[in-house]
């Protein structure tokens, strides 16, 4: 019991984007707080009205076990002031200016109940100045009854429903004006029989559902209805209801029960959106027709998605501006799209409103197809540089249409027919692109073959008269090998292996620069070596410091036996295959030497007396010789 016992609350409260002062009460059931009795919260604040605008609201009724139940009172305002006030019986009164809207009514357990009324007005200096909006509607729990009246600015709607919420006789829509053009629903037990449409000059009358009497199925009257009852008429027909204000009413009232419905929903249990009830005709698919439907929505969904991809692919938007091909194939995806792809858009729209079942399919692909089904052969119109010409083009596809074809699988056959002719293209356009992706590669590499090769030959030419001839007969060589390998790479004819061969080229001449490099370096290895393995010694005879070779096995050896190897390597077998494993061997030997002048080698010096071998003598050294062995 004492876990029911109602308590108050006073302070802060949340309600979705309001944030305002509150004083309610509630029970604390199962650990959830559920509102129970009276309920106010309210917000305004006189210093941002005086200093820019302010926003106002006031929100009061009552709650039974966590549901409005009882009179309720909704305003909203957004006001401003211009500083002016006035005194009214001691007491400062200041002039604002805005928009203030209400919603005033009872509510039985969570449903409108009576006359609510929903109003939005504009303020001027504190005084109404203009009724932007008025919806006068009666409820019995929840269920819309006789008269009703919806107004703006420019138009009044009033019509009438039946005990059951189901619209009945005559809606009529009459231009506040009296200018603009008027109009009429007429329904019979909640079925639109038809709509006339009235101006100055002359009337027009859509038949809608008139004559019907086969199955029908209760809906609400909203934007779902709107649809399905667009499927039905002609496209002038159409165009006439898209003017229309009737429905614009319609929605318009929907959005402020929507406004109080959030807000009550956040405060507890629900059901304030009103069920104005219409009827439908009734078609409903069987369980192969639905799989038929998700056939349709997927083959869509997949084609819009490669659709997009192409037509949104700046690298293919470049090159149809130049070239026939890819003109071709993103001509053949805007048309793929206008053909295919976005009536089948209009069924997947249906679908997803759930008023498919509201048509025979019939309609449905009369009202889609006004030109007749899309034929899987077009022709594809090319215009590069203002010259014109067309190809066509046939979709691959296995599937296809006769006169006998069930309605719902003609559908389907469009829709399949869309994603093949849009999947055959996306194929052709992944190869275009990547063609275009590698002539631009080869561009590029053939460009740096081009850069490799002159900076080769400056730096051989610069370098081969200050260095020692053995040196400067080893960069010739290199220089001569490179310009073999260009030779061979210019005979390439073959586009599918250019591309091979250019990536090849252009790393053999970054590996042949690197070995030119290091080429001219060896004369200073071979200096360096020799004064690192000179050490100043005292000789007493003659009473002065002379200079003597040690280790001279370990120098010797690189001196008179790896040195040559080296330069006869690039003598005689140079190729692209080794020119990186060479240069790597030569510094990674010339390191080696300069570690050992200060390591423990007296084992090694007397393995290197008798050896000439230079194989034998780079193992020794621990070296990994990956040239020509």
């Amino acid at each position: 019991m004492n876990a029911q016992e109602i308590q108050t609350y006073n302070g802060p409260l949340q309600i979705g984007k309001y944030n305002g002062k509150a004083t309610y009460s509630y029970k604390i059931v199962e650990n959830d707080t559920v509102l129970d009795g009276d309920f106010t919260v309210l917000r305004s604040n006189l210093q941002e009205l005086l200093e820019k605008q302010d926003y106002s609201f006031q929100f009061k009724g009552a709650f039974v076990d966590g549901t409005a139940n009882g009179p309720w009172k909704f305003q909203f305002g957004e006001f401003n002031s211009k500083s002016q006030s006035e005194v009214i019986d001691y007491q400062y009164r200041v002039l604002v200016s805005g928009i203030q809207k209400s919603a005033i009514g009872k509510i039985k357990m969570g449903k409108p109940n009576g006359k609510w009324t929903i109003v939005e007005e504009e303020i001027e200096n504190s005084e109404i100045s203009k009724t932007l909006f008025k919806s006068v509607i009666s409820f019995d729990n929840g269920v819309p009854q006789q008269n009703f009246s919806i107004n703006n600015e420019n138009y009044t709607l009033v019509g009438r429903f039946l005990r059951d919420g189901l619209a009945h006789d005559e809606w009529s829509l009459f231009p506040s004006n009296g200018m603009d053009q008027s109009e009429s629903w007429f329904f019979k037990d909640g079925l639109l029989q038809s709509i006339r449409v009235d101006d100055e000059n002359d009337h027009k009358t859509i038949k809608a559902y008139q004559g019907y009497n086969g199955q029908t199925k209760i809906i609400n009257l909203n934007a779902g209805y709107i649809n399905a009852l667009e499927i039905q008429l002609s496209q002038v027909d159409v165009d006439i209801l898209h003017h229309n204000s009737l429905p614009e009413l319609l929605k318009q009232n929907a959005a402020r029960y929507q406004e109080v419905d959030e807000i009550l929903s956040e405060l507890g249990k629900s059901k304030f959106l009103p069920e104005l009830k219409v009827k439908v005709p009734y078609y409903p698919l069987d369980s192969l027709e639905i799989t038929k439907v998700d056939s349709i929505v997927s083959y869509y969904k997949k084609a819009h998605e490669l659709g997009e991809s192409i037509l949104h692919n700046s690298q293919l938007n470049i090159l149809r501006l130049s070239d026939n091909n890819t003109a071709y194939q993103y001509n053949t995806v805007v048309q793929l799209k206008e053909n295919f792809l976005n009536p089948i858009q209009e069924i997947v729209s249906y679908d997803s409103l759930e008023i498919l079942e509201y048509t025979s399919q019939e309609q449905l692909i009369n009202h889609v197809f006004a030109n007749g089904l899309p034929k899987p052969k077009m022709d594809i119109e090319i215009q590069i540089d203002s010259v014109v010409s067309s190809k066509s083009y046939t979709i691959p596809s296995s599937v296809s249409i006769s006169a006998d074809t069930p309605n719902i699988e003609k559908i389907e056959a469009v829709a399949k027919m869309g994603y093949d002719g849009i999947l055959s293209i996306a194929n052709e356009v992944k190869e275009t692109l990547a063609q275009e992706k590698r002539q631009n590669e080869l561009a590029s590499l053939e460009e740096e073959i081009i850069i490799r090769n002159d900076s080769m030959m400056v730096f051989i030419d610069s370098t081969s008269s200050n260095i020692p001839l053995k040196y400067a007969t080893a960069l010739k060589q290199l220089k001569s090998f490179t310009s073999k390998t260009i030779n061979d790479y210019s005979k390439v004819k073959s586009a599918e292996n250019r591309l091979s061969a250019a990536r090849t080229t252009v790393e053999c001449l970054n590996n042949l620069n690197e070995l030119s490099k290091t080429v001219s370096e060896m004369p200073i290895y071979q200096t360096t070596i020799k004064e690192s393995y000179t050490d100043r010694i005292w000789n007493p005879f003659m009473a002065t410091l002379m200079d003597e070779d040690i280790k001279k096995r370990i120098t010797s050896a690189y001196s008179k036996t790896l040195e040559p190897y080296f330069l006869n390597e690039i003598d005689q077998h140079l190729s692209c295959d080794t020119t990186k494993e060479l240069n790597s061997t030569i510094n990674t030997t010339y390191t080696k030497i300069l570690e050992l002048k200060n390591q423990d080698t007296k084992k090694l010096e007397r393995k290197l007396k008798r050896q000439k071998d230079p194989i034998t003598i780079l193992e020794m050294l621990n070296v990994q010789n990956t040239a020509k062995q």
